[in-house]
This record gives C-alpha cells, sequence and structure tokens, in this order.
C-alpha cells in the first residue's frame, strides 16, 4: 500500500511539472531613434514617404538611401528619420520560476525622400 502510494505521488507530481511549463512568444514595438529636422536652406521638392524594413546588418543610412532610390530615382537625401524596433522575447514558466530569451530583434526605417533643385 505504501509503495502505491508513493508511486501515485511520483506520478501525480510528475504530471503536475510537465502540466505547468508554458512557453509564450511577447513582441514589443519602441522607437528607437528619430532625426525629425528638415534642410534650412536650399530649394528642395519633396517625392513621398518611404518605409524600409531592412535585414538584419543591413540597417544603415546607405542601404535606406539606395531603397529609396528604388522608389523614387531622383532621390538626393532623405529627411525625418524615424527607426522603430521590435524585440520578440520568448517566456518560459515554470515550477523553478520564469525565464525569457530574446528571440529576434528588426528595425523599421521611415523618413521623406526628397531631391535637390537648382
Amino acid at each position: 500500500m505504501k509503495k502505491r502510494f508513493l508511486l501515485v505521488s511520483l506520478l501525480v507530481l510528475f504530471a503536475l511539472v510537465l502540466s505547468s511549463c508554458t512557453s509564450t512568444t511577447i513582441s514589443t514595438k519602441q522607437p528607437f531613434s528619430a532625426s525629425v529636422s528638415f534642410p534650412a536652406e536650399g530649394t528642395y521638392q519633396i517625392l513621398g514617404r518611404v518605409d524600409f524594413t531592412p535585414s538584419q546588418g543591413s540597417a544603415g543610412y546607405i542601404d535606406f538611401l539606395t531603397y529609396a532610390k528604388t522608389i523614387y530615382p531622383d532621390t538626393d537625401d532623405i529627411v525625418n528619420i524615424i527607426v522603430d524596433s521590435e524585440n520578440t522575447y520568448e517566456l518560459t514558466a515554470s515550477l523553478y520560476g520564469s525565464e525569457s530569451r530574446l528571440v529576434s530583434s528588426s528595425y523599421m526605417m521611415s523618413g521623406i525622400a526628397i531631391a535637390y533643385t537648382e
């Protein structure tokens, strides 16, 4: 009887441990940086807004400008640049506590393409 009680108790405890472990993915978006100024001098023409989601490791201005030139070939500069970041975390909870792990990180860039006029 005592062995049977111990075996049932261990099985119930094992089932409790397995059922209490959960994993959840959470995504957070937040502003990363912004440069919201227009050129003070000179004449320019506003071509339009450009939204760019670069691949991992290519979140630079030159890549953004190159992408803007594919949409607006006359682009000379990008102004009013806003960079947002999105981080995705995996949260794991168990009887021993909770743990978070960064799964992925990405950047979204947005700005206004302009062409300088002579």
